[in-house]
């Protein structure tokens, strides 16, 4: 495993950006302990907590590393899902990294990874489910072409050979390429488990369920079971979920796909203790 480029960006990490982190992955003291079945965290980015036109980053105590494109998040009134305002990201505003580049093996060249810290204690029973309503709009990629992606993941306060660390429970995103992807989101380049086809320019449901008694993710696609997966076992939770993060992922440009024809939009944003 590489504990730094995926320690940062909901994908595994670089040591670039790794000191910028360490507050926002490692801070458990205090953890907030809500009753089970109780909401944790929730957007739909309405005004008046969340201004049109503003970085989402500056928001609502959202956050994004400065090396994953923190300004391309943007609070729109563009493409509701409901209320007035979304979260957008426009692949052109997506800044290309050397390091995303060569890291991930031309897999990924622009990255946008946009957090809401909840440091919320499961105390190793609950089941916290992460969703949010997502759509790419662009020209559909061929088959297995995951141009440009967006979705959602979580990460867990772990141990990793006895020093802190942190873990994804799972990412969950939508592809160009018109299918919906599940994986682990511990791998530079992921590693596909389950994908089922949806339909670009349309909102799609994405939930991944983390039970922190079993150790393993639910993901869920409009509702739908897609699959579940087992976390890294050497990896060791604390049962402490530090965040949900909303991403978006570009490959380098080609002479027949940019970056620029693409964008994402989010809405209704949520993290619960289900009460499982």
């Amino acid at each position: 495993m590489n504990t730094t480029l995926n320690k940062c960006i909901g994908l595994p990490s670089l040591t670039i950006v790794r000191n910028t982190l360490l507050a926002s992955s490692f801070w458990i003291a205090g953890a907030l302990q809500p009753s089970s079945g109780e909401t944790i965290y929730s957007a739909n980015f309405e005004p008046p907590t969340f201004a049109d036109n503003v970085a989402l980053f500056l928001q609502d105590g959202w956050n994004a590393p400065p090396a994953l494109s923190p300004a391309a998040a943007v609070v729109t009134n563009d493409k509701p899902r409901q209320g007035k305002q979304t979260v957008r990201v426009k692949g052109t505003d997506l800044v290309a990294e050397e390091f995303i580049n060569q890291a991930t093996s031309g897999y990924y060249a622009a990255i946008g990874s946009y957090r809401r810290p909840v440091n919320y204690d499961t105390g190793g029973t609950q089941t916290v489910r992460i969703s949010a309503h997502v759509r790419i709009d662009g020209p559909q990629s061929s088959a297995g072409d995951n141009f440009y992606s967006a979705g959602i993941s979580g990460r867990v306060a772990t141990t990793f050979e006895g020093g802190p660390s942190n873990a994804s429970v799972g990412e969950l995103v939508i592809s160009s390429d018109g299918n919906a992807y599940a994986y682990s989101g511990n791998d530079l380049v992921p590693t596909i488990l389950a994908s089922v086809p949806v339909t670009l320019g349309e909102w799609h449901d994405l939930a991944v369920v983390a039970d922190f008694a079993n150790q393993t993710s639910d993901f869920y696609v409009d509702g739908q079971l897609l699959t579940t997966i087992a976390w890294d076992p050497l990896e060791v939770s604390t049962g402490v979920l530090l965040r949900g993060t909303l991403h978006a992922y570009a490959a380098p440009d080609t002479a027949s796909h940019q970056k620029a024809d693409y964008e994402s939009t989010y809405d209704k944003f949520s993290i619960k203790a289900t009460g499982k």
